[in-house]
């Protein structure tokens, strides 16, 4: 009898331990689908100053299994300034999720940030401070949209088919192109190479300081501002012009940082390459001479035509005028580019002639 009921009691505890854990499984899942893979296509606009505008395009894609538990994401994309300044940003994002953790891959550091994922349910960290909004259909799915201060989501059982981030008129969308579910998604692309981890304690991504580093993705940095605005209880209506200008510099932080470092080392390049292209006599050696220039401007433009195909004394006294012209500009803009502050700033010196 005793036997009985020590069995019944085990029998009880290992249900109720498996009850638990089945439980515990199912409030780690991300999505009501167990296995898909969505492709995205990435794309934004906006201006950030008078003279400078801003354009996102490439793609995404999203592979899970284990209803999302376990994630692979890569993003592609450029995010490029054109007008009074030119500059490319080339994005290349790849996490893995997977139980608690999440892996950040930093290619420029070479490093790989490990951080456990926020407790509690996902989908209500994935919507917090949003409110439902519709449904709108995309890619052949019927999502509901949920949108909170400058963002917006739609979300077809639990999968974002839709992600938008918007403030003063600058946006960043990711939307959902081809959607395969309830498959065994592909090998990724985006496989974690072999840098070493750093583990992180907390996850977060909010700026506690003014000078904590801005992150380098428009949309983060969109995203942030808008937590920034629901911080100070304020819309984009509610703040003063001078409030506004501020936030657009903060956008615009990176690519001024970027361009007060190029600018003068493009002046020092395009010196040196028109000494060079002084002495030499053939269309090859002055290409040779160009290259340099030609690599640094590949860097922040995509219209880049600085090759010669042809070389007289004349087409040879044309470039140099040419050179002559551009390199008088930008040293007149010189003390203005030292003295600038932010972006408005240095977008009013790039269009001032002096």
């Amino acid at each position: 009898m005793l036997f009985n009921i020590q069995f019944k009691t085990l029998f009880l505890f290992f249900i109720m331990a498996n009850t638990l854990l089945l439980s515990a499984n199912l409030s780690s899942k991300k999505f009501d689908v167990q296995t898909g893979m969505v492709t995205f296509e990435i794309s934004g606009a906006g201006q950030i100053t008078d003279d400078v505008n801003i354009s996102i395009q490439g793609k995404g894609i999203l592979r899970f299994k284990n209803w999302g538990v376990e994630a692979l994401i890569e993003e592609n994309y450029e995010e490029i300034a054109t007008g009074a300044l030119n500059d490319i940003n080339k994005i290349k994002l790849c996490e893995k999720f997977e139980n608690k953790q999440r892996f950040d891959v930093d290619f420029a550091t070479e490093k790989i940030l490990e951080r456990p994922m926020p407790k509690g349910n996902f989908k209500e960290y994935f919507l917090k401070d949003m409110v439902k909004a519709g449904q709108k259909t995309i890619a052949g799915y019927t999502c509901d949209v949920w949108e909170g201060n400058g963002i917006r989501k739609c979300l077809y059982k639990g999968i974002p088919l839709l992600v938008e981030h918007y403030v003063f008129g600058i946006y960043y969308q990711k939307k959902a192109v081809t959607v395969q579910l309830d498959i065994v998604p592909s090998p990724s692309k985006c496989t974690l190479p072999h840098f070493p981890v750093e583990k992180f304690a907390l996850f977060k991504t909010s700026i506690k300081t003014k000078s904590t580093k801005l992150p380098q993705e428009l949309s983060q940095v969109i995203l942030s501002i808008n937590r920034e605005l629901s911080k100070m209880g304020k819309s984009v209506d509610g703040l003063t012009v001078h409030q506004k200008h501020e936030l657009l510099n903060k956008i615009g932080q990176n690519i001024f940082e970027k361009q007060k470092k190029f600018l003068p080392k493009l002046l020092d390049t395009m010196k040196e390459a028109r000494i060079c292209l002084q002495q030499v006599e053939s269309k090859d050696d002055a290409n040779r001479c160009l290259s340099a220039v030609v690599e640094m401007k590949s860097k922040v433009s995509k219209d880049v035509d600085n090759t010669v195909d042809a070389w007289s004394p004349e087409e040879k006294e044309k470039i140099l005028d040419h050179f002559d012209d551009n390199i008088v500009s930008l040293v007149s803009k010189m003390k203005c580019i030292r003295a600038s502050q932010n972006i408005s700033d240095l977008s009013i010196c790039m269009k001032k002639e002096y």
